[in-house]
């Protein structure tokens, strides 16, 4: 089971931030907020008579709205809401009622996802993260990352489904572990000064993982091809979208986009890309994008500076810009500019 990045030991993600920090002693004060798109019906202590004490933050973050909160032990009961959500628990565990099915949700043996239903919770502590999204949005996703060789009809009636993810499970394990690390670097991102995580189509990248996580026969690398692409043939075929990468460099570009572009399939685009140009889309994109700076800083036009040279190809963030960078040329921006 791949090593899983101890949610316990981090600070819960966002509720360091300020300006997102929300703090009250109020149950339904702190429904409201949290359960921005969930009609509540109740929510108040488990304990009758005991203190209630929760913190909160939220994120809107493209097409998935995050969640964090932790505080006092709760009971909740919601109608029927629009979003699907998975459940990333930082400490103790939820139980989760749907109909008659109790679903657990400890820290370090599972999170849950959970479709748009009625539903009722108790748990001992809490702490946590939930990542909302539209089921529709899963589906799109889904069929474009499977592409023309399709999925059957009945395999998306998954995001209609309940469902405990085991960290028992390998491939379950590394994808989590992958969530969790995403939501430090988003914590990160945001409350760094101009950092800006939607820039970087983190939200994609959270969708992606959760559709791998209840689809995972779309986790194969290999395309369903009978003989290799060679890389003369691949790159021919790869002409037109690396035509449109170039042109949209300063937009923000995830594998979804590149996937819808040229519609071909998750397997089939990373394949062709790593026979065509021996790297992974994204590797290509981070390489298109620093090589496209150089060259404005080399040459910039009146009113240019290292920043907004940054900007114009993608890069939110000075300070990753220039980190990125140095990475790979070994020199700063500003070196070149002012060369």
């Amino acid at each position: 089971m791949a090593a899983l990045l101890n949610p316990a030991l981090l600070s819960i993600p966002l509720l360091g931030h300020p300006l997102l920090r929300q703090s009250t002693d109020d149950p339904q004060a702190w429904a409201s907020t949290v359960c921005a798109t969930t009609p509540v019906r109740i929510c108040e202590p488990l304990q009758s008579g005991q203190a209630f004490r929760n913190d909160a933050a939220i994120l809107h973050l493209g097409q998935v709205l995050m969640v964090a909160t932790q505080g006092s032990a709760i009971t909740l009961s919601t109608d029927q809401h629009p979003s699907a959500q998975l459940l990333l628990p930082y400490r103790g565990n939820g139980h989760w009622r749907i109909e008659q099915t109790v679903f657990e949700n400890p820290l370090g043996e599972s999170v849950l996802y959970l479709p748009p239903a009625p539903l009722q919770l108790e748990n001992d502590i809490t702490s946590g993260v939930s990542l909302n999204v539209n089921p529709a949005h899963l589906v799109a996703t889904a069929i474009t990352m499977a592409g023309p060789e399709g999925l059957s009809p009945h395999r998306l009636g998954v995001f209609q489904q309940p469902q405990r993810l085991l960290l028992s499970d390998p491939a379950c394990a590394r994808l989590i572990n992958g969530i969790y690390a995403m939501l430090f670097s988003i914590d990160q991102l945001t409350c760094a000064s101009g950092a800006d995580a939607l820039a970087l189509r983190l939200d994609d990248v959270l969708l992606r993982a959760l559709v791998l996580l209840l689809l995972p026969e779309l986790q194969q690398d290999s395309p369903r091809v009978s003989e290799p692409v060679a890389s003369l043939a691949a790159r021919r075929r790869l002409e037109p979208l690396l035509e449109w990468i170039d042109a949209h460099l300063d937009q923000p570009i995830g594998l979804t986009d590149l996937e819808a572009q040229v519609h071909w399939s998750r397997r089939t685009l990373q394949y062709t890309f790593r026979s065509a140009c021996g790297c992974t889309p994204m590797q290509w994109l981070r390489q298109r994008r620093l090589y496209r700076a150089m060259q404005r800083l080399k040459h910039p036009l009146p009113g240019d500076s290292v920043a907004s040279i940054g900007r114009s190809v993608g890069f939110v963030s000075a300070v990753s810009f220039s980190r990125e960078f140095r990475r790979h040329y070994g020199c700063t921006p500003s070196s070149v500019f002012r060369a």
